[in-house]
């Protein structure tokens, strides 16, 4: 009998290794599904003849559907487990993908919306089966996860580059579409993963935070993913309208913000060892106020580079000590993480569609990212009032969930 157990049990872990592989792989495609929208988006806007508050209503639906995608996710996991959930995120990505070729921008944003719910059901059902399969060696795994993610960001520039001499989206997203459905067909020839997700148990003893706290909580990751997606979202058309008749290179302008989010999450944690994780964080947010006001002066394509790489170093360490506040409190956590990143959803919805908004009503792109610098402000506003509220026993872990619901 005991012999049989440990067969079952040596099965069920190496069909969640392989399904961890298979979902680990594919999920450097949901960096570029989440990132692409940007540099693609003056293309876009071009062969519709789009105005920049046009333009944002496709930033602002991917995040919408993003919310909508993590209440799916909520409901769909303990139905359906972990296997068929991302593989049917993988196939609403394709879709909606496939609809950004139509020749109605409406239509278009149908398709936005169709990619944003995908997206919203891969990340949290990835980052979760990726925590439950691995519960010993958790922070490494997901940080393997991330660093999937992050390469799908940086890539994403690289390929409409590379087909940039046909066009950018025409070849492009045929060619993302069909990358996605083989993430299907691998998740689908993959082996079930574990059946249901894993519960934390809370520690004896442990205060529930105070309401003032879940709120400025809130409210960090609201301006947390509006900041990254505002900057994310524009950055590529800043960097075409000042580079004009210089050649494509404006659409790298997106990679060098990845880029800069990428390096600075990879060194966070050796930061950590000498640094507390709150100084970290004040530290990071004048940094990303420094490069966003740089990307608002700058008048040249070197500058919106610069710009790009300094903002994304500065934002890579807030959203991971922002998630691991929610660790510190299991209770919290299993109540109210699916709000959180729905608040996060939120604000990518909003502000990169107020930065059109701006934008066209002052007729200057530059001053439509004041907003998301006023954000980096508040910010910092709100974590440097919250080190109170954070008691020294509640130790910082460098573990996150992958994909910003960028």
């Amino acid at each position: 009998m005991d012999r049989v157990i440990s067969t079952q049990l040596a099965v069920a872990a190496g069909n969640s290794k392989a399904l961890t592989i298979v979902a680990s792989s594919a999920f450097v495609l949901t960096g570029v599904v989440t990132t692409f929208l940007g540099p693609i988006l003056p293309t876009l806007a071009s062969r519709w003849a789009l105005s920049d508050s046009q333009g944002g209503y496709f930033l602002a639906t991917q995040f919408l559907g993003s919310i909508l995608g993590v209440s799916i996710s909520s409901m769909l996991l303990p139905r359906r487990g972990f296997r068929f959930s991302i593989a049917l995120s993988y196939c609403l990505m394709a879709a909606g993908v496939g609809g950004l070729i139509v020749e109605q921008w409406r239509l278009a944003l149908l398709g936005t919306l169709t990619f944003g719910i995908g997206l919203g059901v891969a990340i949290p059902s990835t980052n979760l089966l990726i925590s439950t399969v691995n519960p010993e060696h958790r922070a490494s795994a997901l940080s393997i996860l991330n660093f999937c993610w992050g390469l799908g960001a940086v890539l994403a520039p690289l390929a409409l580059i590379f087909f940039a001499r046909w066009d950018h989206a025409r070849p492009f997203v045929p060619a993302l579409s069909g990358f996605l459905l083989l993430s299907v067909l691998g998740l689908i020839l993959s082996p079930d993963g574990p059946p249901h997700t894993e519960e934390r148990p809370s520690s004896a003893g442990e205060e529930p935070p105070s309401k003032s706290f879940i709120a400025a909580l809130g409210g960090m990751f609201f301006l947390y993913v509006a900041i990254e997606a505002s900057v994310g979202g524009w950055i590529a058309t800043l960097a075409q309208r000042e580079a004009a008749g210089t050649g494509p290179g404006w659409a790298l302008a997106p990679m060098y913000f990845w880029a800069g989010l990428l390096g600075g999450r990879g060194t966070a944690p050796i930061v950590l060892r000498r640094v507390h994780e709150r100084t970290l964080a004040l530290t990071s947010l004048a940094v990303a106020c420094s490069g966003i006001c740089i990307l608002i002066l700058s008048s040249h394509l070197h500058w919106i580079n610069v710009a790009g790489v300094v903002t994304g170093w500065g934002l890579a360490a807030v959203f991971p000590i922002t998630i691991a506040l929610l660790s510190n409190f299991p209770m919290m956590e299993k109540q109210i993480a699916g709000p959180m990143f729905g608040l996060a959803g939120l604000g990518g919805t909003i502000m990169p569609w107020l930065v059109g908004v701006i934008s066209t009503a002052s007729r200057s792109l530059q001053k439509g990212l004041m907003a998301p610098l006023l954000a980096a402000l508040l910010l910092f506003c709100l974590h440097a009032l919250t080190n109170r509220s954070i008691g020294s026993a509640h130790k910082f872990s460098t573990q996150k969930p992958a994909g910003d619901p960028d």
